[in-house]
């Protein structure tokens, strides 16, 4: 019930057609991430998926969001039972956003439950055991990440059960709670495993320090206890947990150069808070001298507080997301803590004298006043809804009933009714100004419309990926800068968002190719700059275009259909998906080269990691040698631009052209001077892409910038006031002779490729000579291949691809995806489910009675 209610404004928009959704990675992860891997679970595909992204390991990269959650496990097989009996008639992205707030309010029923117990066994009466649960599980912290990032709430339910664990093990000698717990938080989640790990770290030294009168392990017995259950936890998750970590080791993210100071005071704790906001009687507790007797009241208390100093701490946050940027992600535990301190000093109160309460009321006024005192944002107001003049009433009210009613357990407990209500109206509430009036809440039009998800536009999709008989015929095609559009709309693309994604494909993007994508953001491809050349080579068959933009159309892509919306554009030099070749390059002998000359490389032969080559590198005249260039709007001297007007730059004039140069390919390094400068728009003729804030957290960091445009005598290159580093300019024309070669050159050879399921099949009768193989599949971690029924080295080809070496005569390849070390990770769980299962039989044994 108390679930519903706090939910009660979510269900009112749900009946309105407007979902618990996130604007923006809800509706850009979340919903997509559900939909995608919910078809992929019915088609009993599990690991890996030629969709997501340009493919990838769905088990190792979507780790971090639901590929191994328990609940979202759960979700899935009651969806698919209510599919099978015909009470969901379709699921669709719009299913998900409609069952957002069903699914939220069953889990927060279950964080209520799971925490009532673990409060009622630290000795808190079960009213406010339950009270304290309440505040856990219906705060500021839950509903933010129920909201965005909805795997997110998970961990509300681990973190209680890892301290249950630790308290069964102290109190009762009884160790496999904590393995319970330990597992199910490595099988579920490794990134928040390793946030309640650290808590857990400091929670047992607290609990050596802090020793309670219910305590029976010794400290010796409790660390050889503690040493074996990590063991049989690590080993039961670790099913989950290895690919995981070698999935999230196997990302790139560019380190976070900024600086993390030690302390910062960001936001006011008392009054306003996105992550952490100190209930009135929290604050009130602290005060009452006679409630620290109790030592499950100073635990609580102690970790509240030191919590609450770690919020003020952006570099406790960045030790909590693994040493990276700031994220205070990890503030539930705070929150939990004080939870635990409020109940417990609810269920003391009743021995505190009239003068403690009122010092503590004092204590309470004080502080309260002190926080609005030193916070210019906060100003104290009698008209409502000012938020001051809340807190001061519900501090008052508070004050003055437990003054009055604390000897009455019944009247006490009334009390906890009143402010459980108070509290579901200021929830309600809230979520109604932030995401009803000065936000933006997805409704079912907005799911169906062309920002979204539209029929207009799948529809000339579907219609041509019908017609063809391609293999993996790939669209480029996204709405606005929703990089998951093809799980959405369910085709292959060449584009994904994903905080963890394959490290080799996004340093082919970032460093090896140099491909701009129209939109500077970590965590995220997209298309391939609108360079045939990666097109034909990555299957890009189509491209769909917006009628009402202005959208550059690759070369050799001719209209094939359209409505009245949408231009679908066809890829006339798509190259075969598996190619043969004898002509080799290595990769460090291409690193003085244009990008256009790498991809050259790729068009003629295979480029290798590793290997001998032999094919001819032949550079690419650089038409800087002789352009002119002009400062437009400020100057541009010793690799400086400084730029005076609102916007300006320079034009660089190249004079006569050649009639077979079609597109030019200009690289640049361009970093803006100024580390707070915002976001800046970068225009090259009509070509347009934004650059991230140097102080921004999702930078890439990485300058150096090729983009593909149509020749032309003068090249405009256009940003706005500010003065820019500007340097290693770079222009090469492109005839695109070299693809015509490779697509007549190719399609000659006749090689068969079949795919079933996570396993691709490759037959060719090599009667050329050739020795190496290539496939536009990503290289990662888990791939196999056996050539003629023997397993062979893998090679990593062309930059961040899949290949093989080939033999004279009929090659019968094929290759296989498991997920990183899958088979140690299964051998792994299956022993420590045995050594546990072993545990327990011994434990119940020794406890028999004689």
């Amino acid at each position: 019930m108390i679930a519903v209610l706090a939910h009660a404004f979510f269900f009112y928009e749900w009946m309105n057609n407007r979902f618990m959704v996130g604007p923006n990675d809800g509706l850009g992860q979340i919903v997509p991430f559900k939909h995608f891997l919910y078809n992929q679970y019915k088609k009993g595909e599990f690991f890996y998926s030629f969709q997501f992204g340009i493919g990838g390991g769905i088990y190792a990269q979507l780790a971090y969001y639901f590929s191994t959650s328990t609940i979202f496990y759960i979700t899935c097989l009651l969806v698919y039972l209510g599919e099978a009996i015909g009470f969901f008639n379709r699921v669709d992205p719009v299913f998900w956003g409609q069952a957002a707030v069903f699914i939220n309010t069953i889990r927060l029923s279950l964080v209520l439950v799971i925490a009532t117990y673990v409060f009622h066994y630290m000795k808190i009466a079960l009213p406010y055991a339950f009270f304290s649960a309440f505040l856990y599980g219906v705060s500021i912290m839950y509903f933010g990440h129920a909201i965005y990032w909805e795997f997110f709430t998970d961990c509300f339910l681990w973190l209680p059960l890892l301290v249950l664990g630790v308290e069964k093990l102290i109190r009762e000698e009884n160790p496999f709670w904590l393995v319970l717990a330990m597992s199910l938080t490595l099988l579920n989640n490794f990134y928040f495993a390793y946030v309640n790990f650290v808590f857990i770290s400091l929670y047992v030294p607290a609990r050596w320090l802090i020793q309670l009168p219910e305590d029976r392990l010794s400290f010796q017995k409790q660390l050889g206890h503690y040493v074996l259950i990590v063991l049989l936890s690590f080993m039961i998750g670790a099913i989950a947990f290895i690919p995981a970590v070698s999935g999230f080791l196997n990302n790139y993210r560019p380190e976070f150069t900024g600086s993390i100071s030690l302390f910062e005071l960001h936001d006011n704790i008392l009054y306003e808070s996105r992550y952490l906001l100190l209930p009135p009687l929290f604050v009130l507790f602290v005060f009452i001298k006679n409630l620290y007797r109790d030592k499950t009241f100073l635990l609580f208390t102690s970790i509240a507080l030191l919590f609450v100093v770690f919020h003020y701490s952006p570099f406790i946050a960045s030790a909590f997301n693994g040493f990276s940027a700031p994220q205070f992600r990890f503030e539930y535990i705070g929150v939990f803590a004080i939870s635990g301190a409020v109940g417990k000093g609810l269920t003391h109160l009743k021995h505190a004298t009239n003068t403690q309460l009122i010092l503590g009321g004092a204590g309470l006024f004080t502080i309260y006043m002190l926080g609005n005192f030193f916070d210019e944002r906060v100003t104290f107001s009698l008209t409502p809804p000012n938020h001051v003049f809340i807190f001061a009433l519900w501090a008052a009210a508070i004050g003055a009933s437990l003054l009055s009613i604390r000897k009455s357990a019944r009247r006490l407990n009334l009390l906890c009714v009143v402010m459980v209500l108070f509290h579901l109206v200021l929830v309600n509430s809230g979520a109604r100004l932030i995401f009803s009036e000065t936000g933006f809440i997805p409704s079912h039009s907005f799911m169906t419309s062309r920002k979204y998800h539209s029929d207009e536009q799948s529809s000339l999709i579907h219609q041509a990926l019908d017609e063809n008989r391609s293999l993996f015929a790939r669209t480029e095609w996204m709405t606005d800068t929703r990089n998951n559009t093809p799980l959405i709309q369910g085709f292959y693309g060449n584009s994904a968002y994903s905080s963890v994604l394959n490290g080799d494909i996004l340093r082919f993007y970032y460093d090896d190719l140099e491909i701009d994508m129209g939109r500077e953001s970590v965590s995220r491809f997209s298309g391939f700059g609108d360079r045939t050349h990666l097109h034909s080579l990555m299957q890009v068959q189509y491209k769909l275009v917006d009628k009402y933009r202005q959208t550059p159309i690759p070369y050799g892509f001719r209209p094939h259909s359209e409505n009245e919306g949408y231009i679908l554009y066809e890829n006339k030099h798509v190259l075969p998906f598996a190619r043969a070749t004898s002509i080799t390059f290595q990769e460090k002998d291409l690193n003085r080269f244009s990008p256009l000359v790498r991809e050259h490389a790729m068009l003629k032969g295979i480029i290798l990691e590793n290997g001998e080559a032999n094919g001819q590198v032949e550079d690419l005249y650089n038409l800087m040698e002789t352009a002119q260039i002009t400062a437009i709007g400020g100057t541009y001297e010793k690799e400086t631009l400084h730029i005076t007007e609102n916007v300006g730059g320079i034009d660089i004039t190249i004079g006569e052209r050649r009639e077979t140069e079609i597109d030019d390919y200009f690289s640049f390094f361009l970093q803006n001077q100024s580390k707070t400068a915002p976001l800046f728009t970068l225009k090259i003729n009509d070509y347009e892409t934004t650059r991230k804030s140097r102080s921004s957290v999702y930078k890439t960091d990485i300058n150096a910038i090729t983009v593909r445009i149509p020749s032309n005598n003068v090249i405009s290159l256009r940003v706005p006031k500010g003065n820019y580093t500007l340097k290693n300019l770079g222009l090469r024309s492109e005839s695109y002779q070299v693809l015509q070669e490779a697509y007549e050159r190719d399609h000659i050879k006749q090689i068969d490729v079949e795919v079933d399921g996570r396993n691709i099949h490759v037959n060719y009768d090599n009667t050329v000579h050739d020795t190496y193989l290539a496939l536009p599949i990503p290289y990662e971690k888990g791939w196999e291949v056996k050539v003629n029924g023997k397993k062979q080295p893998l090679q990593k080809v062309n930059y961040a691809f899949l290949g093989s070496t080939l033999y004279e005569g009929v090659n019968e390849i094929t290759f296989s995806y498991l997920p990183p070390y899958f088979r140690l990770a299964v051998t792994l769980s299956s022993l420590g489910l045995l050594g546990a299962g072993g545990w327990l039989r011994h434990y119940r044994q020794k406890r028999r009675p004689q």
